[in-house]
Protein backbone atom coordinates (compact mmCIF):
# COMPACT_ATOMS: atom_id res chain seq x y z
CA UNK A 1 0.00 0.00 0.00
CA UNK A 2 1.50 3.55 -1.00
CA UNK A 3 1.03 5.80 1.93
CA UNK A 4 -0.39 9.39 1.67
CA UNK A 5 2.80 10.81 2.27
CA UNK A 6 4.83 9.35 -0.44
CA UNK A 7 2.22 9.41 -2.99
CA UNK A 8 2.18 13.54 -2.24
CA UNK A 9 5.88 13.53 -2.61
CA UNK A 10 5.93 11.55 -5.48
CA UNK A 11 3.06 14.00 -7.77
CA UNK A 12 5.02 16.68 -6.12
CA UNK A 13 8.52 15.36 -7.45
CA UNK A 14 6.79 14.86 -10.84
CA UNK A 15 5.31 18.00 -11.36
CA UNK A 16 8.63 20.12 -10.21
CA UNK A 17 10.89 18.19 -12.63
CA UNK A 18 8.23 17.82 -15.45
CA UNK A 19 8.50 21.75 -15.57
CA UNK A 20 11.80 22.46 -14.81
CA UNK A 21 14.01 18.77 -15.47
CA UNK A 22 15.25 19.77 -19.19
CA UNK A 23 17.33 22.75 -20.19
CA UNK A 24 15.70 22.26 -23.44
CA UNK A 25 12.37 23.62 -22.32
CA UNK A 26 13.47 27.09 -21.54
CA UNK A 27 13.92 29.35 -24.40
CA UNK A 28 15.11 32.50 -23.53
CA UNK A 29 13.07 34.10 -26.11
CA UNK A 30 9.71 32.80 -25.03
CA UNK A 31 7.76 32.24 -21.99
CA UNK A 32 5.82 29.15 -23.41
CA UNK A 33 6.54 27.24 -20.04
CA UNK A 34 4.81 24.05 -20.07
CA UNK A 35 2.18 24.03 -16.62
CA UNK A 36 2.10 20.37 -15.44
CA UNK A 37 -0.49 20.43 -12.53
CA UNK A 38 0.34 17.57 -9.56
CA UNK A 39 -2.82 15.93 -10.14
CA UNK A 40 -1.52 14.58 -13.55
CA UNK A 41 0.54 12.18 -12.04
CA UNK A 42 -1.22 8.50 -11.40
CA UNK A 43 -1.10 6.33 -8.82
CA UNK A 44 1.39 3.99 -10.29
CA UNK A 45 4.09 5.98 -10.99
CA UNK A 46 4.42 6.42 -7.07
CA UNK A 47 5.92 2.79 -5.83
CA UNK A 48 7.36 3.56 -2.33
CA UNK A 49 8.25 5.87 0.43
CA UNK A 50 11.63 5.68 -1.40
CA UNK A 51 13.02 8.90 -4.58
CA UNK A 52 10.97 7.49 -7.05
CA UNK A 53 12.84 5.31 -9.95
CA UNK A 54 12.24 8.01 -12.69
CA UNK A 55 13.40 10.60 -10.64
CA UNK A 56 16.16 12.02 -12.16
CA UNK A 57 18.53 14.54 -10.86
CA UNK A 58 19.24 17.70 -12.38
CA UNK A 59 20.51 21.37 -11.74
CA UNK A 60 17.61 23.71 -10.27
CA UNK A 61 16.46 26.75 -12.55
CA UNK A 62 17.94 29.92 -11.90
CA UNK A 63 14.63 31.90 -10.33
CA UNK A 64 14.89 34.53 -13.31
CA UNK A 65 14.14 31.89 -15.60
CA UNK A 66 10.82 30.55 -14.01
CA UNK A 67 7.23 31.97 -15.60
CA UNK A 68 3.97 31.61 -13.74
CA UNK A 69 1.38 31.43 -15.39
CA UNK A 70 -0.52 34.99 -15.44
CA UNK A 71 -3.23 36.38 -16.07
CA UNK A 72 -3.83 39.83 -17.96
CA UNK A 73 -4.91 43.17 -16.80
CA UNK A 74 -8.23 44.46 -17.15
CA UNK A 75 -8.98 47.96 -18.47
CA UNK A 76 -10.71 48.79 -15.27
CA UNK A 77 -7.37 47.56 -13.70
CA UNK A 78 -5.03 49.01 -15.73
CA UNK A 79 -6.28 52.86 -15.05
CA UNK A 80 -6.30 52.15 -11.13
CA UNK A 81 -2.92 50.99 -11.11
CA UNK A 82 -1.56 53.59 -13.12
CA UNK A 83 -3.12 56.20 -10.90
CA UNK A 84 -1.30 54.34 -8.42
CA UNK A 85 1.91 54.37 -10.32
CA UNK A 86 1.63 58.12 -10.71
CA UNK A 87 1.63 58.43 -7.00
CA UNK A 88 4.91 56.46 -6.86
CA UNK A 89 6.31 58.49 -9.29
CA UNK A 90 5.77 61.57 -7.62
CA UNK A 91 6.39 60.72 -4.46
CA UNK A 92 9.23 58.67 -5.33
CA UNK A 93 7.19 56.60 -2.22
CA UNK A 94 5.21 52.84 -2.35
CA UNK A 95 1.07 53.47 -2.02
CA UNK A 96 0.40 51.48 1.17
CA UNK A 97 -2.62 50.99 1.90
CA UNK A 98 -4.28 48.27 4.72
CA UNK A 99 -7.17 46.86 5.93
CA UNK A 100 -9.12 47.94 9.45
CA UNK A 101 -7.79 46.35 12.01
CA UNK A 102 -10.79 45.35 12.78
CA UNK A 103 -10.19 42.36 9.52
CA UNK A 104 -6.86 41.45 10.46
CA UNK A 105 -7.04 38.08 11.80
CA UNK A 106 -9.70 37.46 9.13
CA UNK A 107 -8.83 34.89 6.38
CA UNK A 108 -9.29 37.30 4.01
CA UNK A 109 -6.82 39.54 5.24
CA UNK A 110 -4.21 37.27 4.52
CA UNK A 111 -3.29 38.29 1.52
CA UNK A 112 -0.91 40.51 -0.17
CA UNK A 113 -1.47 42.31 -3.55
CA UNK A 114 1.56 44.15 -4.98
CA UNK A 115 2.21 46.27 -8.04
CA UNK A 116 5.57 46.16 -9.21
CA UNK A 117 6.89 49.00 -12.25
CA UNK A 118 8.88 46.13 -13.70
CA UNK A 119 8.80 44.63 -17.32
CA UNK A 120 6.73 41.03 -16.54
CA UNK A 121 9.01 39.32 -19.51
CA UNK A 122 12.21 40.56 -17.32
CA UNK A 123 11.34 40.04 -13.96
CA UNK A 124 12.66 37.65 -11.28
CA UNK A 125 9.48 37.67 -9.16
CA UNK A 126 11.44 34.73 -6.37
CA UNK A 127 13.91 37.44 -5.79
CA UNK A 128 11.57 39.85 -5.40
CA UNK A 129 9.57 38.01 -3.25
CA UNK A 130 12.89 36.88 -0.83
CA UNK A 131 13.10 40.48 -0.65
CA UNK A 132 10.05 41.53 0.19
CA UNK A 133 9.66 38.35 2.73
CA UNK A 134 12.77 39.82 4.44
CA UNK A 135 10.87 43.42 4.71
CA UNK A 136 7.60 41.49 6.48
CA UNK A 137 10.83 39.21 8.66
CA UNK A 138 8.88 36.45 7.77
CA UNK A 139 10.09 32.97 5.88
CA UNK A 140 9.71 32.70 2.18
CA UNK A 141 7.92 29.55 2.42
CA UNK A 142 5.43 31.42 4.25
CA UNK A 143 3.85 32.91 1.25
CA UNK A 144 1.90 31.27 -1.63
CA UNK A 145 1.93 32.65 -4.85
CA UNK A 146 -2.03 32.96 -6.20
CA UNK A 147 -1.65 34.88 -9.29
CA UNK A 148 0.43 36.98 -11.50
CA UNK A 149 -0.65 39.85 -13.65
CA UNK A 150 1.14 41.02 -16.42
CA UNK A 151 1.27 45.16 -17.32
CA UNK A 152 3.51 45.76 -14.96
CA UNK A 153 3.71 43.10 -12.43
CA UNK A 154 0.23 42.71 -10.24
CA UNK A 155 1.64 39.87 -7.68
CA UNK A 156 -1.10 38.39 -5.37
CA UNK A 157 0.26 36.57 -2.42
CA UNK A 158 -1.26 34.71 0.54
CA UNK A 159 0.56 34.47 3.90
CA UNK A 160 -0.18 31.22 5.05
CA UNK A 161 -1.89 30.68 9.29
CA UNK A 162 1.07 29.70 10.77
CA UNK A 163 2.08 33.57 10.65
CA UNK A 164 1.20 36.02 12.95
CA UNK A 165 -0.93 38.60 11.09
CA UNK A 166 -0.52 41.37 13.71
CA UNK A 167 3.92 40.95 13.13
CA UNK A 168 3.27 41.67 9.96
CA UNK A 169 0.91 44.75 10.06
CA UNK A 170 3.32 46.57 12.13
CA UNK A 171 6.09 45.26 9.83
CA UNK A 172 4.48 46.19 7.26
CA UNK A 173 3.74 50.20 8.45
CA UNK A 174 6.70 50.52 9.56
CA UNK A 175 8.00 54.13 7.69
CA UNK A 176 11.38 52.16 6.56
CA UNK A 177 9.47 49.24 4.94
CA UNK A 178 7.70 52.47 2.88
CA UNK A 179 11.55 53.45 1.99
CA UNK A 180 13.12 49.42 1.29
CA UNK A 181 10.21 49.09 -0.73
CA UNK A 182 10.40 52.09 -3.11
CA UNK A 183 14.00 50.92 -3.83
CA UNK A 184 12.50 47.42 -4.98
CA UNK A 185 10.07 49.64 -7.54
CA UNK A 186 6.94 48.48 -5.61
CA UNK A 187 4.25 51.55 -6.47
CA UNK A 188 1.50 49.71 -4.65
CA UNK A 189 1.00 47.54 -1.75
CA UNK A 190 -2.09 46.35 -0.38
CA UNK A 191 -2.51 44.19 2.73
CA UNK A 192 -6.08 43.03 3.72
CA UNK A 193 -9.43 42.29 2.46
CA UNK A 194 -8.87 42.03 -1.42
CA UNK A 195 -12.66 41.76 -1.78
CA UNK A 196 -13.13 45.53 -0.61
CA UNK A 197 -10.11 46.54 -2.52
CA UNK A 198 -11.93 45.20 -5.83
CA UNK A 199 -14.80 46.90 -4.82
CA UNK A 200 -12.84 50.11 -4.51
CA UNK A 201 -11.35 49.06 -7.97
CA UNK A 202 -14.61 49.18 -9.81
CA UNK A 203 -16.63 51.83 -7.85
CA UNK A 204 -13.56 54.37 -9.05
CA UNK A 205 -14.05 53.22 -12.48
CA UNK A 206 -17.54 53.60 -12.70
CA UNK A 207 -18.64 56.29 -11.06
CA UNK A 208 -15.40 58.28 -11.29
CA UNK A 209 -15.17 58.52 -7.39
CA UNK A 210 -19.12 58.95 -7.33
CA UNK A 211 -19.65 61.72 -9.32
CA UNK A 212 -22.87 62.24 -8.77
CA UNK A 213 -21.69 63.75 -5.14
CA UNK A 214 -18.53 65.04 -6.53
CA UNK A 215 -18.96 69.49 -5.91
CA UNK A 216 -17.06 72.88 -7.00
CA UNK A 217 -18.08 75.21 -4.35
CA UNK A 218 -17.95 78.58 -6.43
CA UNK A 219 -20.29 81.28 -7.22
CA UNK A 220 -21.57 79.61 -10.88
CA UNK A 221 -20.83 76.17 -9.59
CA UNK A 222 -22.88 74.89 -6.38
CA UNK A 223 -22.85 77.55 -4.35
CA UNK A 224 -24.76 79.45 -0.93
CA UNK A 225 -24.69 81.68 1.40
CA UNK A 226 -25.26 80.99 5.20
CA UNK A 227 -26.46 77.87 6.72
CA UNK A 228 -28.15 75.39 4.17
CA UNK A 229 -31.44 74.53 4.57
CA UNK A 230 -31.87 71.02 2.55
CA UNK A 231 -33.96 69.36 4.94
CA UNK A 232 -31.22 66.72 5.53
CA UNK A 233 -30.74 65.68 8.78
CA UNK A 234 -26.91 66.73 9.04
CA UNK A 235 -26.94 66.41 12.73
CA UNK A 236 -27.50 69.40 15.95
CA UNK A 237 -24.61 71.91 13.48
CA UNK A 238 -25.19 74.21 10.46
CA UNK A 239 -23.33 73.23 6.97
CA UNK A 240 -21.81 76.39 5.49
CA UNK A 241 -20.84 76.63 1.81
CA UNK A 242 -16.48 75.81 1.35
CA UNK A 243 -16.32 78.11 -0.90
CA UNK A 244 -12.77 77.51 -3.21
CA UNK A 245 -12.97 74.07 -2.94
CA UNK A 246 -13.24 71.24 -4.82
CA UNK A 247 -14.87 67.45 -3.47
CA UNK A 248 -14.46 64.20 -4.58
CA UNK A 249 -16.80 61.93 -2.50
CA UNK A 250 -15.62 58.58 -1.36
CA UNK A 251 -16.96 55.41 -1.20
CA UNK A 252 -18.27 53.98 1.54
CA UNK A 253 -19.90 50.96 2.11
CA UNK A 254 -23.60 50.74 1.15
CA UNK A 255 -26.13 50.63 4.07
CA UNK A 256 -29.38 52.36 2.57
CA UNK A 257 -29.67 55.20 0.30
CA UNK A 258 -27.44 57.73 2.71
CA UNK A 259 -24.93 55.50 3.11
CA UNK A 260 -24.85 56.01 7.10
CA UNK A 261 -24.49 59.96 6.76
CA UNK A 262 -27.73 60.75 8.24
CA UNK A 263 -27.51 62.60 11.73
CA UNK A 264 -24.18 63.28 11.19
CA UNK A 265 -22.42 66.67 11.74
CA UNK A 266 -20.01 67.97 8.97
CA UNK A 267 -16.30 68.82 9.90
CA UNK A 268 -13.13 69.12 8.16
CA UNK A 269 -9.57 68.19 9.08
CA UNK A 270 -6.15 68.93 7.42
CA UNK A 271 -3.76 66.81 5.68
CA UNK A 272 -0.51 66.01 4.33
CA UNK A 273 -0.25 65.82 0.94
CA UNK A 274 1.26 62.74 0.44
CA UNK A 275 -1.57 61.18 2.50
CA UNK A 276 -4.60 63.40 0.70
CA UNK A 277 -2.98 62.40 -2.67
CA UNK A 278 -2.96 58.92 -2.02
CA UNK A 279 -6.96 59.22 -1.24
CA UNK A 280 -7.33 61.37 -4.52
CA UNK A 281 -5.68 58.96 -6.65
CA UNK A 282 -6.08 55.48 -4.97
CA UNK A 283 -9.24 56.37 -2.76
CA UNK A 284 -7.72 54.16 -0.07
CA UNK A 285 -6.35 55.31 3.33
CA UNK A 286 -3.04 55.19 3.00
CA UNK A 287 -1.14 52.86 6.00
CA UNK A 288 1.54 55.69 6.89
CA UNK A 289 -1.66 58.20 8.26
CA UNK A 290 -0.82 58.83 11.68
CA UNK A 291 -3.10 58.28 14.36
CA UNK A 292 -3.88 60.57 17.14
CA UNK A 293 -5.10 59.75 21.08
CA UNK A 294 -8.25 60.03 22.70
CA UNK A 295 -8.70 63.49 21.14
CA UNK A 296 -9.22 63.74 17.87
CA UNK A 297 -9.48 67.95 16.49
CA UNK A 298 -11.87 68.62 13.46
CA UNK A 299 -13.33 72.14 12.66
CA UNK A 300 -16.51 72.25 11.13
CA UNK A 301 -14.58 75.62 9.53
CA UNK A 302 -12.78 74.87 6.04
CA UNK A 303 -11.16 78.15 6.59
CA UNK A 304 -9.58 77.14 9.96
CA UNK A 305 -8.76 73.69 9.22
CA UNK A 306 -6.62 74.81 5.36
CA UNK A 307 -4.26 77.04 7.88
CA UNK A 308 -0.54 75.32 7.04
CA UNK A 309 -0.62 74.11 10.44
CA UNK A 310 -3.12 71.30 9.56
CA UNK A 311 -2.87 71.69 5.92
CA UNK A 312 0.40 71.15 3.58
CA UNK A 313 0.59 73.23 1.09
CA UNK A 314 2.36 72.10 -2.15
CA UNK A 315 3.95 73.19 -5.27
CA UNK A 316 2.59 71.49 -8.05
CA UNK A 317 5.81 70.23 -10.12
CA UNK A 318 5.58 71.08 -13.23
CA UNK A 319 5.75 67.83 -14.90
CA UNK A 320 2.44 66.88 -12.92
CA UNK A 321 0.43 70.46 -13.63
CA UNK A 322 -1.88 69.05 -15.95
CA UNK A 323 -2.76 66.39 -13.62
CA UNK A 324 -4.50 68.73 -11.36
CA UNK A 325 -5.00 71.83 -13.31
CA UNK A 326 -3.80 73.46 -16.68
CA UNK A 327 -3.12 77.09 -14.75
CA UNK A 328 -3.18 76.29 -10.86
CA UNK A 329 0.51 76.21 -9.13
CA UNK A 330 0.11 75.30 -5.90
CA UNK A 331 -2.26 72.26 -4.10
CA UNK A 332 -4.05 71.79 -0.67
CA UNK A 333 -5.56 69.00 0.27
CA UNK A 334 -8.57 68.40 3.46
CA UNK A 335 -10.60 66.02 4.36
CA UNK A 336 -14.26 66.26 4.59
CA UNK A 337 -15.37 63.75 7.84
CA UNK A 338 -18.89 63.51 9.16
CA UNK A 339 -19.41 63.06 12.72
CA UNK A 340 -22.07 61.79 15.30
CA UNK A 341 -23.09 64.58 17.73
CA UNK A 342 -22.68 62.55 20.99
CA UNK A 343 -18.92 62.02 20.31
CA UNK A 344 -18.13 65.52 19.98
CA UNK A 345 -17.28 66.26 23.68
CA UNK A 346 -15.91 69.98 23.30
CA UNK A 347 -16.57 72.93 21.40
CA UNK A 348 -13.29 75.18 21.70
CA UNK A 349 -11.74 78.37 20.46
CA UNK A 350 -9.38 78.62 17.97
CA UNK A 351 -5.79 77.49 19.13
CA UNK A 352 -3.53 79.73 16.44
CA UNK A 353 -3.59 83.18 18.49
CA UNK A 354 -5.92 84.71 15.61
CA UNK A 355 -8.56 86.18 17.82
CA UNK A 356 -9.26 89.87 17.39
CA UNK A 357 -11.53 91.15 20.25
CA UNK A 358 -12.95 93.51 18.01
CA UNK A 359 -14.08 90.60 15.44
CA UNK A 360 -15.13 87.77 16.84
CA UNK A 361 -15.23 86.18 13.79
CA UNK A 362 -11.73 86.70 11.79
CA UNK A 363 -11.25 82.98 10.99
CA UNK A 364 -14.08 82.38 9.28
CA UNK A 365 -17.65 84.96 8.92
CA UNK A 366 -20.21 81.83 9.39
CA UNK A 367 -18.36 80.74 12.70
CA UNK A 368 -17.06 82.29 15.81
CA UNK A 369 -13.59 81.95 16.67
CA UNK A 370 -14.81 80.92 20.13
CA UNK A 371 -16.08 77.60 18.81
CA UNK A 372 -14.40 76.73 15.71
CA UNK A 373 -12.40 73.38 17.17
CA UNK A 374 -14.01 70.24 18.05
CA UNK A 375 -12.56 67.70 19.90
CA UNK A 376 -14.29 64.86 19.30
CA UNK A 377 -13.62 61.30 22.01
CA UNK A 378 -11.37 58.56 20.15
CA UNK A 379 -11.34 55.49 22.21
CA UNK A 380 -8.30 53.30 21.96
CA UNK A 381 -10.58 50.18 21.23
CA UNK A 382 -12.49 51.89 18.81
CA UNK A 383 -12.03 50.54 15.06
CA UNK A 384 -10.34 53.22 13.04
CA UNK A 385 -9.96 56.92 14.02
CA UNK A 386 -11.50 58.07 10.88
CA UNK A 387 -13.08 54.97 8.89
CA UNK A 388 -13.69 55.10 5.43
CA UNK A 389 -16.06 52.58 4.13
CA UNK A 390 -17.84 51.68 7.82
CA UNK A 391 -20.61 53.89 8.29
CA UNK A 392 -20.82 52.85 11.85
CA UNK A 393 -17.80 54.39 13.01
CA UNK A 394 -17.38 57.54 15.16
CA UNK A 395 -16.02 59.48 12.44
CA UNK A 396 -16.17 58.66 8.69
CA UNK A 397 -14.24 60.22 5.94
CA UNK A 398 -17.02 61.40 2.87
CA UNK A 399 -15.16 63.39 1.05
CA UNK A 400 -11.82 64.51 -0.21
CA UNK A 401 -11.79 68.43 -0.38
CA UNK A 402 -9.18 69.86 -2.97
CA UNK A 403 -8.40 73.45 -3.24
CA UNK A 404 -6.06 74.71 -6.30
CA UNK A 405 -4.56 78.38 -6.91
CA UNK A 406 -2.39 80.04 -9.21
CA UNK A 407 -0.38 81.54 -6.52
CA UNK A 408 0.09 80.58 -2.62
CA UNK A 409 -2.95 80.32 -1.29
CA UNK A 410 -1.70 82.54 2.05
CA UNK A 411 -2.22 85.30 -0.48
CA UNK A 412 -6.04 84.65 -0.92
CA UNK A 413 -8.46 87.01 0.66
CA UNK A 414 -9.60 84.79 2.82
CA UNK A 415 -6.56 83.57 4.42
CA UNK A 416 -5.29 86.95 5.46
CA UNK A 417 -5.92 85.99 8.99
CA UNK A 418 -2.91 83.20 8.50
CA UNK A 419 -0.54 86.61 8.79
CA UNK A 420 -1.55 87.47 12.55
CA UNK A 421 -2.13 84.13 13.29
CA UNK A 422 0.34 81.99 14.20
CA UNK A 423 3.03 81.24 11.24
CA UNK A 424 6.33 80.23 11.27
CA UNK A 425 8.92 79.47 8.84
CA UNK A 426 9.29 75.67 10.37
CA UNK A 427 8.05 73.73 7.69
CA UNK A 428 7.71 70.96 10.27
CA UNK A 429 5.19 73.17 12.36
CA UNK A 430 3.36 75.37 9.38
CA UNK A 431 3.75 73.75 6.11
CA UNK A 432 4.09 76.62 3.63
CA UNK A 433 6.73 75.00 1.28
CA UNK A 434 7.68 78.60 0.67
CA UNK A 435 9.83 81.18 1.83
CA UNK A 436 7.60 83.10 4.48
CA UNK A 437 9.42 86.43 4.38
CA UNK A 438 8.99 86.52 0.67
CA UNK A 439 5.34 86.26 1.07
CA UNK A 440 5.34 88.72 3.44
CA UNK A 441 6.74 90.90 0.85
CA UNK A 442 4.03 89.75 -1.63
CA UNK A 443 1.59 90.84 0.38
CA UNK A 444 2.92 93.70 1.27
CA UNK A 445 2.87 94.97 -2.48
CA UNK A 446 -0.64 93.75 -3.16
CA UNK A 447 0.13 90.86 -4.48
CA UNK A 448 -3.54 88.45 -4.56
CA UNK A 449 -4.11 85.12 -5.38
CA UNK A 450 -7.18 83.61 -7.09
CA UNK A 451 -8.51 79.18 -7.00
CA UNK A 452 -8.83 78.20 -10.13
CA UNK A 453 -10.92 75.03 -11.51
CA UNK A 454 -9.67 74.64 -15.00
Amino acid sequence: MISQHALFRARALKAHYAIFNKKNALDADTNDTPVVRAGEISKDQATSDETPAWFEPSQPIPSENIRYPHEPISPSEKIYYEACKKYYHMTGKPLIAISSRDDIELASSRRIRLGIDEDYNTFDLEEYLNKFCQILNINRNDVDILKVQSGSVLAEIQIQTRVNLQMVYNNISKPEAEERMGKMKIFFCFFGDLAKMDQNVEFRNNVKLNGDWNRIYYQGHTYWTGALNSHRNRGSKPYYCPVGWRRYSLFMKNTGTDNGRTGRCICYHGTKFEYGLAILLSGLKPASAAEHGPGVYFSPSINYASHPRYSEIKKIPLEYQNSFSQSGKYIQFVLECRVQPSKIISIQKETLRATDVSNPNVIDPNIKDSEIEWVVSIKHDDREIVDFDDPNSAITCSGLMVRVTNNHPSLLSESQWWHTSHLCANNRCCCLNADLTDLKTQKKNGVTCSVVFD
